[in-house]
């Protein structure tokens, strides 16, 4: 991380401007007080449970590219329960959006498992392909039989109030769906790290050979990692809608399903690795609007300076393995020299 944030300093010196103040103003802007520290909370809790869904799915051996298109209609699905639907009491009425969410973004993830586990059609490009598929999908509803007559801009209706979580901080979008995903951290943990189920998984991600000889029903695995991998993706999507936006619209989530992905593969598809990577990349998102809202440099280059710290914290840790596989080589040559 320090290498990264040398490298970092060393482009905003190219491009004239003064290293630390600038990064200082970043990060004053993601953690500068409790409001500064809420609003980077609350962009970062839909990334975190959509790349959690990635993490689970990579961690079962299926590569699910297909976030940001479960993410979408996700966040469709809650944006129709949410809209057409009631008012009810609040929280049987953000049950039902998380519900339609989850269900929506597993049905479509374990669809494409199936495919995989019955069909022998690869997930990586099966995944990839629905992205377009879907986020096309959902665009057109936006735009068409679903959209606001009273907005010109391809969007949903407004949800009612009661599919709303309450704000728990002023003057930020940071609301009480930080708890339910608190709770998904935890049960993601728990089931893909000490559950029978996560056993099964992993052994069938590590070892389908193995797997399958000691009794796993192989693509019974598949299909329904692949379906726990798509209910995460959809419930982020849910969180779009029911923390911040109101209704859905065309743009809501674009990229978030890639960084999704992209934080899987750093966070070694562990759940504790991801949210760490998380609250890194959320921090330096952050920082990233304030240094262009306070000293003009462009998102652009905020864009390349997160990715040389993102690669070389990742190229970093890759190095100290590579160093402490030599040493270990090198001891136990001098060993049996000895």
């Amino acid at each position: 991380m320090l290498t990264g944030a040398l490298l970092a300093m060393g482009l905003i010196a190219l491009q004239g401007y003064a290293p630390m103040p600038t990064m200082l103003a970043g990060l004053r802007y993601a953690l500068g007080d409790a409001v500064a520290v809420s609003r980077t909370l609350a962009w970062g809790l839909p990334l975190l449970v959509t790349a959690l869904g990635v993490a689970f799915a990579f961690r079962a051996g299926m590569f699910n590219i297909g976030a940001e298109g479960q993410l979408y209609v996700g966040a469709m699905a809650a944006a129709i329960v949410g809209a057409y639907i009631g008012p009810l009491f609040a929280g049987l009425h953000l049950l039902l959006c998380l519900a339609a969410a989850a269900l929506t973004g597993g049905a479509v993830a374990a669809g494409l498992g199936w495919l995989r586990a019955h069909w022998g059609v690869d997930e990586v490009l099966s995944t990839l392909l629905s992205n377009y598929l879907l986020v096309l999908l959902c665009t057109y509803l936006a735009n068409g039989p679903l959209r606001d007559p009273t907005r010109q801009s391809g969007s949903t209706r407004e949800v009612h109030d009661s599919a709303m979580f309450p704000v728990i901080v002023d003057q930020t979008q940071l609301t009480a769906g930080l708890y339910v995903v608190a709770a998904l951290v935890l049960a993601t943990w728990w089931l893909s790290e000490r559950s029978i189920a996560g056993y099964r998984w992993r052994m069938t991600g590590s070892s389908p050979g193995f797997a399958a000889a000691m009794g796993i029903d192989i693509a019974r695995a598949r299909v329904t990692s692949m379906a726990v991998s798509g209910a995460l993706c959809g419930l982020g999507g849910s969180l779009l809608v029911t923390c911040s936006q109101g209704r859905f619209w065309t743009e809501i989530g674009t990229g978030i399903g890639w960084d999704a992905v992209l934080l899987a593969l750093v966070g070694r598809s562990r759940p504790i690795g991801v949210l760490a990577w998380a609250g890194v990349y959320c921090v330096l998102r952050a920082s990233a609007r304030g240094v262009e809202q306070v000293t003009g440099i462009p998102s652009e280059l905020s864009s390349v300076l997160i990715a040389v710290i993102i690669v070389a914290a990742v190229a970093r840790s890759g190095a100290i393995g590579l160093i402490t596989d030599w040493a270990r080589r090198w001891r136990a040559v001098r060993e049996k020299q000895q």
